[in-house]
């Protein structure tokens, strides 16, 4: 099936119908016995055509086409067909050509070139065949065809260049007609260079098919599929398949039928063109026949391909040459014949299979004799660390011993990390440990290792960390990593070899002082002071003073985010609300200008936290956004379960119970609790919050029953973890175990200078249970202790909620109608409506049923719309499904009614002042109704003004929540 080839034909069927006729005179001797006729004319021309080409562009089909062609025009022919196994043959083409010829003839002696000659045939062998050649001659014209002449010995060369130039003087019928390919990586005979020279005839070069070619083949093929499916056939007929075709095969006509052969298959299994399937998959024929078309290249093909597989393109040849170990000049033509014969596209290969098949075609040995070579080819050529990473990483048994590999692997990982390959990079690491000679630097390496694995896999990283812990224990740890493992230890809850690492950097400094290292050291205080402070006090001022975190580093010491970010921290924790100004610009600031990474992601945290035990939690839960956001752009499971731990504080605190316990959940879920050390206390403690709020007081039971490490009690993740205990005992009703962890929360939050009601509001805690528990002195004296000190709107208003219960009824609502004020500018949805469950119920029980009735109702909406399913279930009248949405007459003797808003006043407002109104009515806090409406604060306290005014009220709570609007939508 010849395709763009009819031109080629009709030009050879026409030259060898001619050619091998006689040409001038018959006269003279045809049997050429003077045995110095070799060399009479060694520039006469002989009868030949060539056919050349790419391999498997068709050359032998062509030839065979223009055969069968001419196969009636009384031409006698003779052929032969070579291959590079029978080049070392003396004389296999002079016998092949022959072996037809009649009997009477007998056999022909030939010999090889004697001693001494410079392979000269002796002339009696030549002569021998030219008078075969002419005997037949003289019976009619005879059409000597070889196949693929390239592989053709140089003694039969020799016999048909003489014998082809002494037909031509005597004007003997004799034409020779060949196909030649690329034979690169090797020299040609000399004497195939002389027949070539000498020829006069027709020259033909086959190119590979165009798209248009490519197009027409595969419409015939795709009418031998029709005689089963014509229908699907169509589906095969169009020039998009064949501009694929034609992008994946060069336009190779082998190539292309192979994938054809690949697909027919499936193209006569279908039943309708739009079942057909046409993407190109390289199938078991094609990769066949690709490997067949580089072996055919020539002696290195095979080799050079391989090179190019393992250095991934050819673009530059010497080093692919000393890769293989070959000449230059092979390597160019072994590439430019794997281009034209469409294996190759400029220096890639086509198909990422064939590059597959190419490789899987070394023996394991010489793929990692291959690629120990690449890689220290490339690092020589300065080739970039990745790229000479991924061959020392592909070597086989043993590690390369040579002591430019550990830095190059290193370098190759963190490159790695920039584009998150994270994998590769542990890899590297893991690798680099092993080749490296020096001690310092394998620990140093396994410290990088570490850092990577606990982005990718937290719960390997324990195991990772004991080499390290041991290098520690023995002192030959460095010291700067002795100081950066110190955080991982106590993360894990080893103490006790924190303390050894921390003791061994103390003395280390002690003997050669550093800035840099004190700096990191002072760091490290930090970090115990706001984390661990039980190992601080252990270290009897070891460590010298806690760094304020709004200092700046010595002069000479360059900052250090850890260090800046601990420290403020410590300052937030320790410090009055006072300096909290200064410390959360101071952690914005970090945050602003820290990326997240392995190094930094202990900064951020730092930060957060600041953040959140500052009750700023509009910046904090902004940044933790985004950084959730890059954490699983980065694919960091660790990074993001740590992150969502401290979210789900930022929405319990917003009174968010639904999204607090989803993002402890899923915290829990990225990171097993192994994985957390004595971390865990932060994901269980907004888990245990959360459902307790929720009122799922089975699900927070069996979470308080979970199992802690002990080590987790002396650390701040402990206090979390007792507030939240309490808050479930207090809501379960053992009231005497709450009072316990509160005032244990307590006495650990004073003893370790970090009483910020921030992290954990336990005179609250106390008050509520001494209310529960009937002792109304004790808990007014904890809620005005609690109010006494530096706290947030958010607290004030918990700790006036507790208050008014202490106090008589009838102070209660001004108490109450603080709270509400506080908890809904703060933003406190269950916090908010638990306030006003308290203040309905006050004004009812003081006989303001319509006034009770309207809180409730707020208090329940509230309710319902943070997931407080306990608290709003209490709220929700058993009669109807929700509350009413206008009071029941009140009965003898009860308050009247407030008066309710004008028609012509509530008219009055406009869209804007409706929907704040709305909004706020319906619990709603300003700033939540300034993001809800995407206009400011202030804005939103204009409209509440002007709303009071218009329809003659004095406060919040006096909002009809009856109005028609759809809260939903203008949320």
């Amino acid at each position: 099936m010849l395709v763009e080839r009819d031109e080629q034909i009709a030009k050879l069927t026409s030259w060898v119908s001619g050619a091998a006729r006689p040409h001038g005179s018959t006269h003279g001797s045809r049997h050429g016995t003077g045995h110095g006729a070799a060399s009479d004319d060694p520039s006469r021309p002989v009868r030949a055509a060539v056919i050349s080409g790419p391999v498997a562009s068709g050359k032998t089909a062509l030839l065979h086409r223009v055969l069968e062609r001419t196969a009636d025009s009384g031409v006698r022919l003779l052929s032969a067909v070579t291959s590079a196994a029978e080049r070392g043959i003396p004389f296999g083409v002079v016998e092949e050509l022959l072996r037809d010829t009649p009997d009477g003839a007998g056999p022909l002696a030939l010999h090889g070139p004697r001693p001494g000659t410079d392979g000269l045939i002796p002339a009696e062998t030549l002569v021998a065949f030219h008078a075969r050649l002419a005997g037949l001659a003289a019976r009619g014209p005879v059409l000597i065809a070889i196949d693929d002449v390239q592989y053709a010995d140089p003694q039969s060369l020799q016999c048909l260049l003489y014998a082809l130039g002494r037909a031509r003087t005597a004007g003997a019928g004799l034409a020779l007609l060949t196909t030649h390919g690329p034979d690169a990586g090797t020299s040609p005979p000399r004497v195939l260079d002389e027949l070539l020279r000498q020829a006069e005839g027709p020259r033909l070069r086959l190119g590979p098919l165009s798209t248009r070619g490519v197009e027409a083949l595969l419409a015939q093929r795709a009418d031998d599929a029709a005689l089963t499916n014509g229908a699907a056939a169509a589906r095969w007929r169009t020039s998009r398949l064949a501009s694929a075709l034609h992008t994946a095969t060069g336009g190779n006509p082998l190539l292309v039928h192979s994938i054809l052969d690949d697909h027919l298959p499936r193209l006569r299994a279908v039943e309708a063109p739009e079942a057909a399937d046409d993407s190109l998959h390289a199938g078991e024929q094609f990769l066949q026949n690709a490997l067949i078309c580089i072996h055919r290249t020539g002696a290195g093909g095979l080799r050079v391909a391989q090179g190019i597989a393992l250095l991934g393109n050819a673009g530059r040849t010497p080093l692919l040459a000393r890769l293989v170990q070959a000449e230059d000049s092979t390597v160019e033509q072994v590439v430019a014949a794997l281009d034209d014969a469409g294996v190759l596209h400029g220096a890639r290969f086509r198909h990422d299979a064939v590059r597959t098949a190419v490789l899987e075609s070394l023996a394991d040995e010489d793929v990692h004799l291959l690629r120990r070579r690449a890689a220290r080819l490339l690092y020589e050529a300065g080739a970039a660390p990745v790229a000479v990473a991924t061959h020392l990483l592909g070597d086989g048994p043993g590690v390369p011993d040579e002591e430019w590999v550990p830095g190059v692997l290193s370098d190759a990982a963190h490159t790695a990390l920039a584009s998150q390959q994270i994998g590769f990079a542990v890899r590297c690491l893991r690798l680099a440990e092993q080749c490296s000679r020096d001690e310092r630097e394998r620990l140093q390496l396994r410290s990088c290792t570490a850092k990577f694995i606990w982005r990718v896999n937290p719960s390997a990283w324990a195991h990772e960390l004991r080499p390290l812990n041991v290098a520690s224990h023995n002192g030959t740890l460095p010291i700067s990593e002795s100081l950066r493992l110190v955080g991982d230890l106590l993360w894990n809850g080893w103490i006790d070899d924190a303390a050894t690492a921390i003791q061994h950097a103390v003395e280390g400094l002690r003997n050669t002082p550093d800035p840099a290292l004190a700096a990191e050291l002072g760091g490290v205080r930090a970090v115990l002071a706001s984390t661990y402070p039980t190992l601080l006090e252990q270290m009897d001022g070891a460590l010298g003073p806690t760094p304020d975190g709004a200092e700046r580093p010595a002069a000479g010491v360059p900052e250090d985010g850890v260090i800046a970010a601990t420290g403020v921290l410590h300052g937030v924790l320790s410090a009055g609300s006072g300096a909290d100004a200064e410390f959360t610009e101071n952690a914005e600031r970090i945050l602003a200008g820290t990326r997240l990474t392995e190094e930094s992601h202990v900064t951020v945290r730092a930060c957060l936290l600041a953040l959140l035990y500052a009750d700023r939690l509009g910046p904090a839960t902004l940044w933790a956004d985004r950084l959730l956001e890059e954490a699983a752009e980065r694919s960091a499971p660790g990074w993001t379960a740590v992150m969502q731990a401290m979210r789900a504080h930022m929405a319990l605190r917003r009174g968010e119970l639904v999204a607090a316990q989803h993002l402890a959940e899923q915290a829990m879920e990225q990171l097993p609790p192994h994985g957390w050390g004595v971390g865990i206390g932060m994901p269980l403690s907004a888990l245990i919050e959360a459902r307790t709020a929720m009122g799922d007081h089975e699900a927070a039971a069996a979470l308080v029953d979970h199992p802690v490490p002990e080590q987790m009690l002396m650390t701040r993740y402990g206090i979390h973890y007792l507030y939240a205990r309490g808050r479930h005992q207090l809501a379960t009703g053992r009231h005497h175990a709450a009072l316990t962890d509160f005032m244990h929360c307590g006495k650990l939050m004073r003893d370790w200078d970090m009483d910020r009601s921030g992290l954990a509001p336990w005179r609250v805690g106390v008050a509520e249970a001494s209310l529960a528990l009937g002792n109304r002195d004790q808990a007014e004296h904890r809620a005005r202790e609690q109010l006494a000190e530096p706290a947030g709107p958010r607290v004030r208003g918990m700790a006036l909620r507790v208050l008014a219960g202490a106090r008589p009824l009838v102070e209660r609502p001004a108490l109450l109608d603080r709270a509400v004020a506080l908890l809904q500018d703060e933003g406190d949805s269950h916090e908010l409506a638990r306030a006003l469950t308290d203040l309905g119920t006050a004004y009812e029980q003081l006989g303001d049923a319509a006034q009770g009735k309207t809180c409730t109702r707020r208090a329940w909406r509230i309710a319902e719309g943070c997931g407080a399913r306990g608290l709003s279930h209490r709220l929700q009248p058993e009669t109807h499904g929700a509350p009413q949405s206008a009071p029941s007459q009140p009965g003898p003797g009860a308050a009247p009614s407030p008066v309710r808003p004008r028609p012509s006043a509530v008219s009055a407002l406009t869209d804007a002042e409706r929907r704040v109104a709305a909004l706020a009515a319906h619990g709603y806090t300003n700033r939540e109704i300034s993001a809800k409406l995407f206009i400011t604060v202030s804005t939103v306290e204009q409209h509440l003004t002007r709303v009071y005014r218009k329809i003659n009220i004095t406060r919040r709570q006096d909002l009809p929540v009856s109005w028609d609007i759809d809260v939903a939508h203008t949320a």
